[in-house]
């Protein structure tokens, strides 16, 4: 049994009321209706659905570039989409624990060496109160099967604030994955679903926030001028050593001045006391 989408009729109306751009490719990034999209901090990604056909199973793999092309395996040349392409999908039967040999199903999506064959088109999802609620990017295959029908890959990236999109199952098939398999419909129209804050709407001209985890201007200016600090000392107390056979404070360059530089500071501020306090009592006629 195939799942359903998730989106509602009310959304898909109004899908078909926005209007539809054409990119030559799509290499992560779209702009539409004051709205920037960039997923190029997202990755190759893979979902596998299992189709039990007693006594095999189907095993289907769908991979998606959404800043790229796929790139090719070294370890198996035969079954593999195409050179530049951006989806893929392998499918495989399976016997208990052993495979085919060969794939039994080999269809790519969008191509980014020949994209005047496969041009993507994208279109904005928002709800009946206009908020965004992702980008919706087709990408055109080949004609595939006796029937040759005409391929395409439907990838609708969710706005989804909890999630990074890189999220994936372990091992053990445990664990959240944001990209899900949601149909093929006809067995011409691939359908996914890809769940990441990068689909959330950024006007264009916005300034992006601070990341917490990056160091500003001047932090880096403070670790600078101390490692430049260090610098000048280990290289003068080496220099003193080797030259004058220095030990103590005397190994330090400028050690008179460090030695005294407590007492200067100490005469500094007594000055500087003396002096707000002689001006403080200062009476004008």
């Amino acid at each position: 049994m195939r799942p359903t989408t998730s989106l509602s009729l009310s959304l898909l109306s109004t899908l078909l009321l926005l209007p539809i751009s054409t990119l030559a490719a799509f290499t992560g990034e779209a702009e539409a209706d004051g709205v920037k999209f960039d997923f190029t901090q997202l990755k190759i990604h893979s979902v596998v659905v299992e189709h039990k056909q007693d006594p095999s199973v189907l095993k289907s793999t769908y991979t998606i570039n959404p800043a790229g092309k796929i790139e090719l395996s070294k370890d198996d040349k035969e079954d593999q989409c195409p050179d530049g392409t951006q989806v893929c999908m392998i499918s495989r039967l399976w016997h208990g624990d052993k495979p085919d040999e060969h794939a039994a199903q080999i269809i790519s999506f969008g191509n980014v060496e020949s994209a005047k064959d496969s041009e993507p088109e994208y279109t904005i999802m928002r709800d009946e109160d206009k908020k965004v609620l992702g980008l919706n990017v087709t990408f055109h295959g080949p004609e595939y099967g006796d029937k040759k029908l005409k391929q395409s890959a439907i990838v609708k990236f969710l706005c989804d604030q909890e999630l990074t999109g890189l999220e994936e199952p372990d091992k053990d098939g445990k664990g959240t994955n944001a990209l899900k398999f949601v149909d093929y419909e006809g067995e011409q129209t691939l359908t996914l679903e890809w769940r990441t804050k990068y689909a959330c709407e950024k006007v264009l001209g916005e300034t992006p926030a601070p990341s917490q985890g990056s160091w500003g201007f001047f932090t880096w200016f403070i670790v600078v001028v101390f490692l430049a600090v260090a610098a000048y000392l280990i290289f003068g107390s080496w220099f003193n050593y080797n030259k004058y056979g220095a030990r103590g404070w005397d190994l330090l360059p400028h050690s008179d001045t460090l030695r005294d530089l407590p007492y200067l500071i100490k005469d500094f501020l007594r000055r500087a006391v003396n002096t707000f306090q002689g001006s403080g009592g200062r009476v004008q006629l």
